[in-house]
């Protein structure tokens, strides 16, 4: 009979701990909504960060690929969801754009979420034509493009996407008028083989083409040349240096989140995002780590609709 009160307390004790097992894990789970299709441009370099951030921070943080409706769908998802930090968004530049492209949108692109850290940047867009291509520099292709209005055709992965927007904003800085074809998967078949004159392609899935040499860059986005594509000018240098779409990734959370939960996690992705292993992924992707802080990404994010605001509505691209 003296051995049953401590049997007892063993007992309990152990159906304690598998009880509250289950809540202790879930509250060590952190849910980053990635809301574009698995294997897409976002989604690998995400994974790389979720691996980087378990190993730092000792938590369980998995992807959740919510696409559909240019990320909307994933990005109302997390702007429903309980600001505690356990769901995440990490998202594009094309948050930004779509504040200004949808006229109604499920969300607030500023008010319901929570800005936490942008997580990286990368160069500009490339034009590009086909390995055939008639055009080796982008004057040539500029005067083919006034000779022939809207003769010369530029692809796109669909109708307001980034690869759109920059077309059309360095049609109109170069005073031309192109045929804009939007296509619903990617068009760079139709590039190789010169059914498609030009595309504005990001640097990291450009890389392969011009390495392979089925593509040739005559120019690229924003405001500089880049190292390991010295010969190529940037739009800046050619008198185009509004003609682009910033190219970065941010982490947000819903609205609400306590700002010492936001600097916890800005903290623990800029801990991430400097190790070696992650900086070595990275680099091959032609990514820039940034960590900036939740209140930098914010007024970041403000910039960014306002200035789409103003270059974007004389396009005429509304997706609603």
């Amino acid at each position: 009979m003296r051995n049953i009160p401590g049997f007892l307390f063993a007992a309990a004790a152990l159906v304690s701990a598998l009880v509250s097992t289950p809540a202790e894990a879930q509250r060590d789970l952190v849910r980053i909504v990635v809301p574009f299709a698995a294997g897409s441009p976002l989604d690998v370099p995400t994974r790389a960060l979720v691996e980087s951030l378990r190993l730092v921070t000792g938590r369980t943080y998995i992807v959740d690929n919510k696409p559909g409706a240019g990320g909307i769908i994933g990005t109302s998802e997390v702007a429903r969801a309980k600001p505690d930090g356990s769901v995440l968004l990490l998202t594009t530049g094309g948050h930004t754009t779509n504040a200004v492209l949808y006229k109604k949108l499920p969300y607030d692109s500023m008010r319901d979420f929570t800005a936490i850290t942008q997580v990286s940047e990368s160069p500009g867009f490339l034009l590009l034509v086909g390995p055939e291509s008639p055009y080796k520099t982008v004057q040539q292709f500029i005067q083919a493009a006034r000779d022939k209005p809207g003769a010369l055709t530029y692809a796109s992965a669909g109708i307001g996407n980034t690869t759109h927007l920059v077309g059309a904003l360095f049609a109109r800085a170069a005073g031309i008028d192109m045929l804009h074809v939007p296509y619903k998967g990617s068009p760079m078949t139709d590039l190789i083989a010169g059914r498609i004159d030009a595309i504005f392609l990001g640097t990291t899935l450009a890389r392969p083409y011009l390495q392979e040499g089925t593509a040739k860059a005559l120019a690229i986005s924003g405001t500089a040349r880049v190292s390991d594509l010295p010969d190529v000018p940037s739009f800046a240098e050619l008198g185009f240096a509004e003609a682009d779409v910033a190219a970065w990734t941010g982490l947000f959370g819903p609205a609400g989140m306590p700002a010492e939960t936001a600097q916890k996690l800005q903290a623990d992705v800029a801990a991430a995002i400097r190790r070696p292993e992650y900086l070595a992924r990275t680099r091959i992707l032609g990514l820039t780590p940034v960590a900036s802080t939740p209140a930098e990404l914010s007024a970041y994010v403000a910039a960014e609709i306002e200035r789409y605001r103003k270059q974007l509505a004389p396009l005429g691209i509304s997706l609603d």
